[in-house]
């Protein structure tokens, strides 16, 4: 009885894991055709996209100087370089869904497979007077001559106040002299280092010109594929309701369609990523520290 069920146990075994590897290399295809789908659609948006590009240099006629002929046809080139490759990673893509579907098959003949942030002064000056009458002329001619040499005093310290203000201020004149023209040097300096900094500046954008009409080229070429890459979005998400609302539709073709689409806007999504990132770049070249 061992003897029976052990080999059994084994085939059944075997057999589990031989299932497991086919679903996992079907699941494996499966993803590499929708990638396959989400390529051809972006290559056959980019094949409009390039003819509207031809078209839209051909309305410049004569106008065009010899800079800007060969300016459209370096955008020309680029564009048609990206569906070039687009191309060549379909047909690879192509090749390892044979190599896969082949694997597939020799699985299910074979059952077998597995994944991977400010200082005052003050001066007071007090008179005393007699609480009693002077009925002395004496002591009247006294009290005068006091009085005068106080006056004579006063007017004595009048002038000496007077002289060491008008010192004061012809030093302090001199001073806002000084002042007025370390003011003058300092403007002048400034007005010095504004312009060398503006002439500095316009070299620096003189020198991203170059550098600013490639990254607008490149925008350019990106907002064309953008523009064609979402035409072929709408064609995919057409398709998805197309299917949603067949009868006969499966939730496999449902889903394989939605991730079809899904894929298609991620490769949109990063196109607009570009764009923006190129677009920041240009505003740091336009406008140099």
């Amino acid at each position: 009885m061992l003897k029976f069920l052990i080999p059994l146990v084994v085939f059944f075994s075997i057999q589990q894991i031989a299932a497991q590897g086919v679903k996992e290399i079907e699941a494996k295809i499966e993803n590499l055709e929708e990638e396959i789908r989400a390529n051809e659609e972006m290559l056959v948006s980019g094949v409009e996209g390039l003819e509207r590009i031809k078209k839209r240099f051909s309305k410049s006629g004569k106008k065009v100087t010899a800079k800007e002929s060969a300016r459209q046809r370096k955008i020309f080139n680029n564009v048609e370089s990206r569906l070039e490759t687009l191309d060549k990673v379909i047909k690879k893509q192509k090749k390892e869904l044979a190599k896969k579907t082949k694997k597939l098959n020799e699985l299910k003949g074979e059952e077998a497979e597995e994944e991977v942030k400010n200082e005052a002064v003050e001066a007071k000056v007090s008179e005393k007077s007699s609480s009693s009458l002077v009925s002395n002329e004496k002591e009247l001619l006294e009290r005068q001559e006091t009085l005068k040499r106080a006056r004579a005093k006063l007017e004595q310290e009048r002038k000496e106040r007077e002289a060491r203000y008008l010192k004061e201020q012809e030093e302090l004149k001199k001073e806002a002299e000084k002042l007025n023209q370390l003011d003058n040097q300092i403007k002048t300096e400034k007005e010095k280092i504004e312009k060398e900094k503006e002439e500095i500046r316009n070299r620096k954008i003189e020198a991203n010109r170059e550098k600013i009409n490639e990254l607008e080229d490149d925008i350019f070429i990106n907002e064309e594929i953008l523009a064609s890459g979402q035409a072929g979005l709408k064609r995919a998400q057409d398709k998805l309701a197309e299917t949603k609302a067949d009868s006969n539709a499966t939730q496999k073709d449902i889903t394989r369609k939605e991730s079809i689409v899904s894929k298609i806007q991620a490769r949109l999504d990063g196109i607009q990523k570009e764009i923006n990132l190129k677009k920041a770049e240009i505003e740091k070249l336009k406008n140099p520290e």
